[in-house]
């Protein structure tokens, strides 16, 4: 039986094209990961805190997780959802304040949006651009489309907004001629369908 669970984990690494890389941290069990080694398609990853090289919690990453978790799970609103459940959470302070002026300008354009909070890959501003892709769009596509498009580090937004849309809406909402066009897709697809 294959899980829905796998579906969004698989389009993220789906968007990145297979490129080979290595995980590496005292916080993730296991605290090596080869994503392209024999182990690659087997791999169970948990983590109890997520740091970068400050030694900063990546409180924007977890949300991340969660907000797609909750659209996993048929949740109907998972960004408000999130919202709703950790108002309260000191530990996501940052990132409720972050949602909310996202949402306060929910109506800008999406380029304006990403040039205001920031392009380059780092947080909090990949997270509050691929939030306002999200709660501005009803596709995957077109929601890809338009993180493509306001530019700078576009790659990891897309990640984010694509994983969400397949939690979302399934394998069903990604376009199939996107899919077809993608080399690994076969062996991607045995997974999930």
């Amino acid at each position: 039986m294959k899980s829905k669970t796998l579906t969004p984990i698989i389009v993220m690494l789906f968007m990145i094209s297979f490129v080979s890389a290595n995980i590496q941290t005292v916080s993730l069990s296991p605290s090596s990961v080869d994503l392209c080694g024999d182990y690659s398609n087997y791999v169970t990853l948990s983590a109890t805190g997520v740091t970068n090289q400050l030694n900063t919690t990546l409180t924007d990453v977890k949300a991340k997780l969660m907000i797609i978790g909750l659209a996993d799970k048929g949740d109907k609103d998972p960004v408000n959802s999130f919202l709703k459940k950790n108002i309260k959470n000191k530990y996501f302070k940052n990132v409720i304040e972050n949602i909310k002026k996202v949402k306060k300008i929910k109506s800008k354009p999406h380029n304006f949006v990403v040039k205001k909070f920031g392009k380059a890959c780092s947080y909090p501003g990949t997270f509050n651009g691929g939030i306002h892709a999200i709660i501005t769009s009803k596709s995957f596509k077109t929601a890809v489309i338009k993180t493509i498009k306001a530019g700078g580090c576009n790659c990891s937004r897309a990640n984010f907004v694509g994983a969400y849309f397949a939690a979302y809406k399934g394998l069903k909402g990604i376009p199939q001629d996107w899919i077809k066009k993608t080399n690994p897709a076969k062996s991607i697809l045995k997974f999930i369908a």
